[in-house]
């Protein structure tokens, strides 16, 4: 069955700024004997740089508050560190689309941990897969980093299961960056977000 979509991105088109970077520094706040894991991401961050090794060692580290943060804490994360910091214009399109009977995707390379946290009303959740073991989260990723092509294929993955087909003409896709024009082909519409003040416009 076809639907109108909106998909958005999150990082830098929902919230300036990256939210892991945020997830850190609340991380080091709780808890700040954890600074010590800085220098684990700074030599991976090295060996990233010449290609020694892929992305994925290099993100599990950025995730390390993952492995120390409870449920609770990473809901207070959101609440606190996240939700106030909201575009708020874009939060306003977002919900006159879902008032519109738009299906409201949220896609991101941020851990789902965190993001099934929102408190916008979408309907989808898709993001960067992570490891709980013995009911406790972890830094590990499952699968891929959910960015640009991978967003795709998730997003497919979902449709399928749902047996819904976009409504390519009458849908819309929100990012900031051309990282996500795999995503923005999947629609219609494809909205750039400034990440200097979230203002819109359109991608060329």
């Amino acid at each position: 069955m076809k639907h109108k979509i909106a998909f958005f991105d999150f990082d830098d088109t929902l919230l300036p700024q990256d939210s892991m970077k945020r997830l850190i520094y609340f991380c080091l706040k709780h808890y700040p004997w954890t600074f010590i894991y800085l220098f684990k991401m700074a030599f991976l961050g090295v060996l990233y740089g010449i290609k020694v090794i892929s992305f994925i060692p290099l993100k599990q580290a950025i995730l390390f508050p993952l492995n120390h943060l409870s449920e609770k804490e990473l809901d207070q994360f959101y609440q606190e560190c996240l939700i106030p910091h909201y575009y708020l214009n874009v939060v306003d399109e977002l919900k006159q689309k879902k008032s519109e009977d738009y299906l409201i995707y949220l896609v991101s390379a941020s851990p789902e941990v965190y993001l099934k946290y929102t408190d916008l009303p979408v309907d989808v959740i898709i993001g960067t897969k992570t490891l709980s073991k013995d009911g406790k989260n972890t830094s590990k990723i499952i699968g891929k980093n959910c960015k640009s092509e991978e967003k795709v294929r998730r997003i497919h993955e979902i449709l399928e299961e749902k047996n819904i087909e976009i409504d390519y003409d009458n849908s819309y896709g929100y990012s900031d960056s051309l990282t996500d024009m795999p995503m923005l082909k999947l629609v219609k519409h494809r909205i750039r977000i400034n990440k200097k003040d979230g203002s819109m416009s359109q991608f060329e």
